[in-house]
């Protein structure tokens, strides 16, 4: 009997959980999220309301779990590629065009995501541990100048979450993604010809650095 196996009561309050929130992504991609009511979310899930707030307090509460889950799953499927990468400096590229292309390949979510209350904050704490590898792997190897590495990775996020905000707000164009990362990694300490090339390259298939077993 593993003590790390979630009890069935565990995985009951989960299923609950992942039907409220799928239920309210629904109604989100339906109504936005001025038409969110709580009701209607339980309603669509098939649970009673009192099950809504055992697990949130409020419909934005409910926003944000959509939002951060969507932001560490598309984190974690890109994870193989960033690892797969030899070169820190692509890798960090890479990661941050991803994050702020959300605004184009997904401008609901993008819209939930800044608008959100502390948005930067919320953006980092999802964020935070495959950044935060990029970075002291960068560190490590001497391809980054970095003071402080949280920091930076606050300034990083940061100034994604700005530009994301700008191209759905049409201030910037949809491919504002390169000259930024561009920025970013003149902020990391790559020299700018270098930047430039980096941000530049074609972004590779997600499927890049998968154990898929396609061969070479």
């Amino acid at each position: 009997m593993s003590d790390g196996a979630p009890t069935r009561t565990e995985r009951r309050r989960a299923r609950t959980r992942e039907s409220l929130v799928t239920a309210a992504r629904s109604l989100i991609a339906e109504n936005g999220v001025s038409g969110l009511r709580v009701g209607e979310i339980t309603e669509r899930a098939d649970v009673a309301l009192g099950s809504f707030y055992n697990h949130f307090e409020s419909k934005e509460e409910v926003v944000e779990a959509i939002v951060a889950d969507t932001v560490r799953a598309i984190a974690a499927a890109n994870t193989p590629l960033i690892e797969s990468l030899d070169d820190p400096a692509e890798a960090a590229s890479v990661s941050y065009r991803r994050f702020v292309r959300l605004a184009d390949e997904d401008p609901e979510l993008a819209r939930l995501l800044v608008n959100l209350d502390r948005a930067e904050a919320r953006s980092e704490s999802m964020l935070v541990p495959e950044a935060q590898k990029t970075l002291e792997r960068g560190v490590e190897t001497g391809r980054f100048e970095i003071v402080d590495t949280s920091v930076a990775l606050t300034a990083i996020i940061g100034g994604a979450v700005a530009v994301i905000q700008g191209i759905l707000e049409k201030r910037l164009p949809g491919d504002a993604d390169i000259p930024a990362a561009q920025g970013m990694l003149r902020s990391l300490g790559i020299p700018a010809g270098e930047a430039r090339e980096i941000a530049g390259r074609d972004l590779p298939e997600m499927g890049l650095g998968d154990d898929g077993g396609d061969g070479k």
